[in-house]
């Protein structure tokens, strides 16, 4: 995935980020939870993880 993708997703709710000190951050307890569901399943649904919808 290309960074500005990564920028789109997370400014359309769709990839969970926070902001610290004005820099998006992704919290490494949400990659890790993310990482554990592709082994277990095979897919991840980054939206399950984010707190807001897309508009």
């Amino acid at each position: 995935m290309s960074e500005v993708t990564l920028y789109r997703a997370i400014h359309a709710g769709q990839f969970p980020a926070i902001k610290v000190r004005g820099r998006l951050v992704i919290p490494a307890r949400v990659l890790d939870d993310m990482e554990e569901s592709a082994l277990a399943t095979g897919l991840v649904d980054a939206e399950h993880y984010t707190r807001r919808k897309a508009s």
